[in-house]
């Protein structure tokens, strides 16, 4: 019983000093990318390479994944910059390119956890975004995809 309460101190001083010495809970957590200006960057390179093309007319696939209502898929068609067509109502994904960097660019703005972004190469849209808004909440995560992009003619 003794030592049983000597180690109930000692083991509770340890938490709250490792805590203590860590600087930040993990509910201030910030994606490295975006404390280092590495998802600046890329997000910046990307969306210059995309406006660069001129495409105001396109198709493409967009999903998420997330813990929420679906559809979780739906078909695009933009005309002029706008979605004029949607095969899944009501569509809570983005329902454009600059609508997909207009997520991305929220999230570098509201410092989250964990930012994961892919650009395609080629025409520059993002093809993957994870975003973890708070690193220790559960369920806040959600995950957009954009394939298929295909210019229309006008």
């Amino acid at each position: 019983m003794k030592k049983l309460l000597i180690l109930v101190p000692v083991l509770c001083s340890l938490a709250f000093s490792a805590d203590a010495t860590a600087g930040k809970s993990l509910d201030d957590q910030v994606d490295p990318g975006i404390t280092d200006g590495t998802a600046v960057r890329e997000f910046r390179q990307a969306r210059e390479k995309w406006l660069g093309q001129g495409i105001a007319d396109y198709r493409m696939k967009a999903a998420r994944t997330c813990f929420c209502a679906g559809p979780f898929q739906a078909k695009i068609t933009v005309r002029k910059g706008k979605p004029v067509k949607i095969s899944n109502r009501p569509w809570y994904g983005p329902r454009t390119v600059p609508g997909m960097f207009r997520i991305i660019s929220q999230a570098i703005k509201r410092k989250v956890a964990v930012l994961d972004v892919k650009y395609d190469q080629k025409l520059g849209f993002p093809k993957k975004a994870w975003i973890d808004y708070i690193a220790m909440a559960a369920d806040d995560e959600i995950g957009y995809r954009i394939k298929n992009v295909s210019p229309l003619k006008p």
